[in-house]
């Protein structure tokens, strides 16, 4: 990497870093109301499938942003840097089992008669998927924290 490019890289971290923190932020909200519905005694399938819908347009909005971000990174790096590859194809497999797993939940909820033994157990599937979807956004975190430059310290 060249070093007049550190200060450019150094930005898009920045940028992937406030996109993550804003998605985290919406995951936590789904989360607590995931959290709220579960003590419901009247199931909220289509409501829950709505929200899923709503947490699909924002995290395609979220990959779409990574996707230009990662491509910009990738640009930084010399050609044929296999761990920026590795990271960058991973997060694209990763991005379209989400979105489908993410599709098959919101449709089996929005069913007339839900495919689930309780309604917890629906809740457990929604609260599997969120967890699923924070364990690779962590592993992106982790990928993208080994990629970013590091800034001299005086030791």
């Amino acid at each position: 990497m060249k070093p007049e490019s550190n200060h450019s890289v150094s930005v898009l971290f920045g940028h992937w870093k406030q996109e993550h923190s804003s998605l985290q932020q919406e995951l936590d909200a789904f989360r607590d109301w995931t959290s709220g519905i579960a003590e419901q005694p009247s199931p909220e399938f289509i409501e829950s499938a709505n929200r899923l819908r709503q947490i699909r347009d924002r995290l395609v909005d979220h990959f779409v942003r990574e996707d230009q971000i990662g491509r910009q990174l990738r640009s930084h790096y010399p050609k044929g840097s296999l761990e920026v590859e590795a990271s960058y194809r991973q997060a694209c497999q990763d991005h379209e089992e989400l979105l489908s797993e993410l599709d098959d939940l919101a449709e089996r909820l929005d069913q007339v008669e839900p495919p689930f033994g309780t309604w917890a157990d629906a809740v457990h599937e929604v609260s599997l998927f969120i967890d699923r979807l924070e364990e690779h956004e962590e592993c992106e975190a982790e990928h993208i924290q080994w990629l970013a430059p590091r800034e001299d310290t005086a030791v």
